[in-house]
């Protein structure tokens, strides 16, 4: 009687919530446990676990409210509270936020950097005398998504001086000024399959074309020479020249730091975010006594007529009949060089660039403060820029690698973009001899080969890489889930559109059921064939049954010949039934079938976040799929207490039973998870 009168609280509390907010109220009972309250603490978890920040100014109004409103929050505060933050607690307590899955995306990536900190190879950037003085062993990398998620590991606040990263913004930054045909009249947009610092320009006629060696301009009879692109130091420094040329130095320096200090969440309105960056005067310095090539450039570029300029006197400077003269130097080659050695020397934290990245993935949006920074335009025209000389004469072999618009500094930092996903910085001052950080090479490729973020993987099918984008239980049911439907189903036609996209129709699902175990289950013969014709071998699922024993106790004979004229060995399944009476119609249906199969993989993962992102969803927390398999059955037979204890405080019934008759209790005797057993019976007592 206790039992039942459990059940149907859950039942009446979900019902009288629904009646005042159908959404609203699936996401308290996503958190409410089957109280009438929401514990505080409960839902400051489940926002850190997505990936959001206490020090987000976004969630500043609703962490007050929720220090006003103290532990225990009923429905109609609740309400009230998660409104103050627009969709954004609501998109991450449903599971719908840039990357889903944040915790097991934060779990893969402190593998991939304990893994890559034992790297010790490289060289410090010993040529600039402050970078030879920074210590090798610092290890950091952020990770901010378009939706505000950070991630952050080792030493990701650590300043360090961004150098050639700052190039793709000084590229933006003059393009918001003077726009894309300006910009472009002074400053080329192909790769150069060259050194960084290479004295060599891109020739070119007054139109726009490409000269041959030879090649004159008609209007002027000599080349128009730029430099190849923005992201080398010839092109890097023409675009410092392009930037406020009217103004002060003072003037500039102040309109760059207050715009990167707009990409990385710094406002002016108030004093909440990040402080602006700190120009390094001494670096700055270095590099202007050290950087011959950069002043050559600056009046090779003059000499072009590239770099613009004002007409100056000279006749006050020379003094040809003195033994001693002045030396004259062009006030446009001194500034743009002043300036751009000035951007270079910019310090920022590996944080500070993950947040600029993300603007760029995300349009030129801040993620935090929501302000548009730079136009639609100039982040589309930058980023294909990015992607092709980012990484300068292994540029094409990085992007075939990583697929990503890229910037290295030899600094140690390695900026990367994943257009409408997220920013990403690592920071580790060991280069290799292209000036590029070694670790963070390594790390960038390491995130490619894990996930489905290289800009081409829309052109393939990849069941092995993981999809940022999804839940990983909802990635693990894509992968299986189609097949498995559509062949209990007996759709023939989806199981070819699926071949086609070379999809695996052996894959098993949480209880290594595959494909061929449902159709043969279900007295698809058909399928069977087809299945069989593509090649798929009969497997053994959890219970050690192959298909033919599905086919047999369901009594398909045609399958059972079929399979038996093949000669197929196979074992009949075990499987441990205190009170077998046949499936019970305590399981839900649910018209979302492989949300029914991301919750039971969920489930198996012990992924209480993942369980309670569908339960805010609407999903019923007993839904079957189509062998009447429930979470509980899964999470009991895995033995995941965490992910038991949550479906049995949501009202999750003990009594539900699967295609064979077993209940969870049977699933969790079979397995000896001990654990659950207590658990269970404690329950079931009661």
């Amino acid at each position: 009687m206790k039992k039942k009168r459990i059940q149907d609280n859950h039942k009446n509390l979900l019902n009288s919530l629904k009646e005042k907010s159908n959404r609203e109220a699936n996401l308290f009972f996503s958190l409410c446990e089957g109280q009438n309250f929401v514990e505080s603490k409960k839902l400051k978890k489940a926002l850190n676990n997505s990936g959001l920040q206490s020090s987000d100014n976004r969630l500043e109004g609703l962490f007050k409210r929720l220090e006003a409103h103290g532990e225990k929050i009923v429905f109609e505060d609740f309400v009230s509270i998660i409104r103050t933050s627009g969709l954004l607690v609501e998109k991450s307590l449903r599971g719908e936020l840039a990357i889903p899955d944040f915790s097991y995306f934060s779990e893969n990536l402190d593998t991939m950097f304990d893994e890559v900190k034992k790297n010790q190879s490289g060289e410090l950037a010993s040529y600039i005398p402050p970078l030879a003085e920074v210590d090798p062993d610092q290890f950091g990398i952020a990770i901010i998504t378009t939706d505000g998620q950070i991630y952050q590991r080792g030493d990701s606040n650590v300043d360090f001086s961004i150098q050639s990263m700052c190039k793709p913004f000084n590229y933006c930054f003059a393009m918001e000024k003077l726009g894309l045909e300006k910009v472009h009249k002074h400053v080329g947009q192909e790769p150069s399959g060259r050194q960084f610092d290479d004295l060599t320009l891109l020739a070119r006629t007054a139109s726009g074309n490409l000269q041959g060696a030879y090649g004159k301009d008609n209007l002027k009879g000599h080349f128009k020479r730029v430099p190849f692109n923005p992201m080398v130091n010839a092109g890097a420094i023409m675009t410092a020249g392009l930037i406020n040329p009217d103004e002060s130095h003072t003037q500039r320096l102040r309109f760059i730091r207050q715009n990167f200090g707009r990409l990385i969440g710094w406002s002016p309105k108030d004093n909440f975010g990040s402080d602006l960056p700190r120009f390094n005067k001494n670096m700055a310095r270095q590099e202007n006594f050290k950087g011959y090539n950069n002043i050559a450039m600056g009046y090779l570029l003059m000499a072009t007529g590239s770099l613009p300029h004002k007409e100056t006197e000279l006749h006050n400077d020379i003094h040809p009949d003195e033994d001693e003269f002045d030396f004259y130097t062009e006030p446009a080659v001194t500034e743009a060089l002043k300036l751009y050695f000035s951007i270079c020397s910019l310090e920022m934290t590996a944080l500070d660039v993950a947040m600029a990245a993300a603007t760029l993935a995300n349009s030129g949006v801040c993620p935090i403060t929501q302000e548009r920074v730079l136009s639609q335009k100039t982040v589309r025209n930058c980023l294909p820029v990015l992607q092709t000389s980012g990484m300068y004469n292994a540029s094409g072999t990085f992007f075939q690698q990583v697929g990503l618009p890229a910037k290295s500094g030899v600094g140690g930092g390695v900026l990367l973009v994943v257009p409408r996903l997220m920013g990403i910085c690592i920071f580790s001052p060991r280069l290799d001899k292209q000036g590029n950080s070694i670790r963070g090479l390594e790390m960038a490729k390491r995130l490619t080969s894990k996930y489905l973020v290289h800009i081409f993987d829309g052109t393939m099918t990849d069941t092995r890489r993981i999809d940022p984008k999804l839940p990983i239980a909802r990635w693990l049911a894509n992968s299986c889930g189609e097949a498995i439907w559509a062949a209990s189903n007996g759709n023939i036609r989806a199981l070819e559109s699926l071949v086609s996209q070379q999809r695996d129709l052996d894959e098993g699902d949480y209880d290594f059921r595959t494909p061929l175990h449902l159709a043969s289950a279900e007295g698809q013969l058909d399928v069977v064939k087809f299945l069989l014709d593509k090649g798929v071998k009969p497997r053994a699922d959890r219970w050690g049954g192959y298909p033919i024993s599905d086919a047999r106790n369901n009594n398909h004979q045609k399958i059972v010949k079929l399979f038996e004229k093949l000669n197929i060995k196979y074992t009949e399944p075990f499987h441990l039934v205190e009170n077998p009476k046949g499936k019970t119609d305590n399981i839900a249906k649910f018209e979302d079938e492989l949300m029914v199969i991301e919750l039971l993989f969920a489930a198996t993962r012990n992924d209480v976040d993942g369980i309670r992102h569908l339960v805010a969803k609407g999903l019923p927390v007993n839904a079957g799929d189509y062998d009447s398999r429930t979470a509980l059955h899964l999470a009991a037979a895995e033995g995941c207490l965490d992910a038991v204890n949550y479906l049995l405080s949501h009202g999750h019934p003990l009594n539900v039973r699967d295609r064979w008759g077993a209940t969870p209790l049977d699933e969790a005797k079979r397995e000896k998870r001990q654990s659950v057993i207590d658990v269970l019976k404690k329950v079931k007592a009661n």
